[in-house]
């Protein structure tokens, strides 16, 4: 068993791709400080709680989707678009309502979601809003599960990081298992991180080969490059691990992997870039040659960039932080 199998599940043959916001902010002062073994266990209990109050709101969000869904079954309602594709519960238009929406999601108590959610509904169609509750199937772990659900790989390579400064060459894995700390901790850390930072600043959820480095590989473009290497994303690691191999990567070619990044500069540039170039892009369709299919993607592209742009963050390309036939949900 290798380090990357010990924290994720089997391979795909195809891709649950996703459009990430990427607070570097927190990549840097917070979390990649936490995994190199600094600072206090109790470092991250702020997030690790604002992780767990913005589960509980995305689970009440997606109910009202699913809500929604039910009580339009004749009609064009997009699943793939409101439920399965952007985060939480949004129905608005213009890329900048979408990220503010988000926002207003993200910072919501549970108490604020069905508020909020009706309004999204209203915007759908008027009349539909007392037609509709939110769906009661399914269930939520409590806080203290949620809570080890979000932290327990934060803390697995924080302790492989320990164990590579006491010189130690292996760890256990919770499973009875001994894995090689350094490599547990090179192999896993950009996902773990991203893992954890999508349940504080949510992605869009897309499948197939749409992911901004491949398409922008396969059109014709400007030339302009949207995403780089995301060795970024790694923050204090290299430094405080020089002696440790760190990869990075510009683009996606495996399952569970983090792909391409722009740093928060870079965001005005790439929608700039997407606005010209979308035609083009489109028309190398996906593994399907889909092109209305890929048009639609760009959009959720689009819209997690407005949220990047909103927020002063970064973006970044990932597969498999979300699956949503596991349930995995944004």
């Amino acid at each position: 068993m290798t380090a990357t199998e010990s924290l994720q599940r089997g391979q795909y043959m195809g891709y649950d791709i996703s459009f990430h916001p990427v607070d570097m902010r927190v990549v840097r002062e917070r979390v990649t400080p936490f995994l190199a073994g600094l600072g206090r266990d109790d470092d991250l209990d702020d997030l690790i709680a604002a992780a767990v109050r913005q589960a509980k709101v995305r689970f009440r969000a997606n109910a009202w989707g699913l809500g929604v869904r039910k009580a339009s079954a004749d009609t064009d309602f997009d699943t793939f678009f409101y439920i399965w594709g952007r985060p939480f519960f949004v129905t608005a238009e213009e890329p900048a309502a979408v990220a503010e929406t988000v926002v207003r999601y993200c910072d919501a108590g549970v108490d604020e979601v069905d508020d909020l959610a009706r309004g999204q509904i209203a915007l759908l169609d008027p009349t539909l809003v007392k037609h509709v509750e939110p769906d009661s199937n399914g269930t939520l772990p409590d806080d203290e599960h949620l809570a080890i659900g979000f932290r327990w790989k934060l803390d697995l390579l924080r302790g492989a990081a320990r164990a590579v400064r006491a010189g130690r060459s292996t760890i256990a894995n919770g499973d009875g298992d001994e894995i090689f700390a350094a490599g547990a901790l090179t192999g896993n850390a950009q996902f773990v991180l991203m893992e954890f930072l999508s349940a504080l600043l949510p992605g869009w959820i897309e499948r197939g080969r749409v992911w901004p480095s491949e398409l922008s590989e396969r059109a014709t473009t400007d030339g302009y490059a949207p995403l780089g290497d995301n060795r970024p994303l790694l923050g204090v690691l290299p430094t405080e691990f020089p002696s440790l191999e760190w990869e990075s990567n510009w683009t996606i070619h495996n399952n569970y992997m983090i792909g391409g990044y722009a740093a928060p500069s870079d965001i005005r540039p790439m929608r700039n870039w997407l606005s010209h170039n979308i035609d083009a892009l489109t028309a190398v369709g996906d593994q399907w040659d889909d092109r209305p299919y890929v048009r639609k993607a760009l959009r959720k592209l689009d819209e997690s960039l407005a949220l990047a742009e909103l927020t002063g963050a970064g973006f970044v390309e990932a597969a498999e932080i979300y699956i949503p036939m596991q349930g995995t949900m944004n």
